[in-house]
């Protein structure tokens, strides 16, 4: 387990979910050392109605969380990496050395939450398909990953989100023809081009760099269909869409 945990929303299984990870394994997955996956469904008392958690059972929540982290440590040297809350219960997911005993401690170390019914099951599973395939946020939601990192930020220097302003974007490139076709489109939809260079990097993969910017509302629907469209414009043509940053607006006194 790493220090380096985020969380995201996502659609699983044509459910609205919410997705707590650990980014920070990511390098390290596919341990031949942990092939089996163990899981355990926690069901809510009192979800809301699109299934997910209501804020009375957090703290419960992450008191069942602990003690499994803790006992299936115990038993089988497994490691959580992530969770799953969606369509009223929420799963945790270990890799481990071995699935012997697990089910059994996971009986005991949840007698302490009577009020909680729970499933458990294991899977022998080397190629970490859970969490390289499901747990692990694919490009689209990095993408959304980092458009909350700015909005939090912005919310922190006291930002309210309700202004419209100057937001500025960033794209890279591999060749000349898929910058420009990128740029004609941008341009139809009102961005204005501020900056084409090259990357001073040897050997970059997209070396041709492009700015950009248009007025925006920053608000997280309104970024997240923004950036999603131009994400999917430079995917379409082999480019990479980069992020956006934006100035700070308070509301006037």
């Amino acid at each position: 387990m790493s220090d380096k945990w985020d969380f995201y929303f996502a659609n699983v299984n044509d459910k609205i979910s919410s997705l707590f990870v650990d980014l920070g394994i990511r390098e390290t997955a596919l341990d031949a050392q942990k092939p089996w996956l163990l899981w355990v469904w926690v069901y809510l008392n009192n979800p809301r109605e699109d299934g997910l958690s209501q804020n009375p059972e957090a703290a419960t929540l992450l008191e069942i969380e602990d003690v499994l982290t803790e006992i299936v440590g115990n038993a089988t040297d497994g490691v959580l990496v992530g969770r799953i809350t969606t369509d009223g219960h929420r799963g945790f997911y270990f890799y481990s050395a071995t699935f012997v005993a697990f089910d059994e401690a996971v009986g005991k170390g949840l007698e302490q939450f009577p009020n909680y019914r729970f499933d458990s099951g294991t899977q022998h599973e080397p190629d970490w398909n859970q969490y390289l395939n499901l747990l692990y946020p694919s490009p689209k939601d990095w993408q959304r990953i980092k458009n909350r990192h700015v909005i939090e930020v912005l919310e922190r220097h006291g930002d309210p989100l309700k202004k419209p302003r100057l937001v500025y974007h960033w794209a890279y490139f591999s060749n000349e023809s898929s910058r420009d076709r990128f740029v004609a489109a941008i341009n139809e939809r009102g961005f204005a081009v501020t900056n084409q260079g090259i990357v001073d990097i040897p050997n970059h993969s997209q070396p041709l760099s492009l700015n950009f910017e248009r007025v925006e509302n920053v608000d997280w629907n309104s970024i997240n269909e923004v950036t999603i469209e131009l994400f999917e414009l430079a995917e379409s043509l082999e480019g990479d869409y980069d992020g956006w940053e934006t100035s700070v607006e308070k509301d006037e006194l």
